[in-house]
């Protein structure tokens, strides 16, 4: 009996998803040209799934959810600033993609139905020498239709393995935050190996 109710389970998880909603996330085919982009009243950002680090390399996981009542588009890189718990905008350097967990790739036109979720994967290097400050906040900007979108959201990771600021000053690795561009899977913001 016990076996059966787990096998149950996990149909209903497979066959359901453990996606964020109604509908689904892709890239654009030539057939969506005329889809517009999101507006940024029907997007909502929230945590994605917790990425095990890497050696040397933090990451936190954003989805962008459509709460419109529309398919629509988003895509290229947010700009991300991570601030402190005094609300300080921490002084990291930005790079578009790369290091240990980011992919390279260029970005590409994510079309998401309605409940459907984006992704961005944040990521940087540890702190060798010491955390100087800790980022307990992400802001996200997007362009969207109409008007900008930029959510808050905590970060659930703080001191060493999180995305904080190092004492090693500018030049140290771990003050380089890496950022995908908008991805229609968590699986396509990262470097597989």
């Amino acid at each position: 009996m016990v076996k059966a109710t787990a096998a149950a389970v996990l149909v209903a998880l497979t066959a359901g998803g453990c996606g964020s909603g109604t509908g689904t996330a892709h890239r654009a085919g030539p057939a969506e040209a005329e889809v517009s982009r999101c507006p940024a009243r029907a997007l909502a950002l929230h945590p994605g799934a917790f990425v095990v680090p890497m050696t040397g390399e933090h990451a936190v996981m954003y989805a962008l959810t459509n709460r419109g009542a529309v398919t629509c588009t988003l895509s290229g890189y947010p700009q991300v600033v991570l601030y402190d718990a005094e609300g300080a905008a921490l002084q990291f350097r930005y790079a578009r993609g790369g290091g240990a967990y980011v992919t390279s790739r260029k970005p590409v036109t994510v079309v998401l139905a309605r409940g459907a979720s984006a992704y961005v994967l944040v990521a940087k290097y540890r702190c060798d020498l010491g955390v100087a400050r800790n980022a307990t906040v992400i802001r996200l900007t997007l362009p969207t239709r109409g008007a900008t979108f930029a959510g808050r959201e905590a970060l659930a990771i703080a001191g060493a393995a999180g995305l904080s600021y190092c004492r090693g000053g500018p030049r140290d690795p771990g003050q380089v935050i890496a950022v995908s561009p908008v991805e229609p899977t968590q699986q396509a913001t990262r470097i597989l190996r």
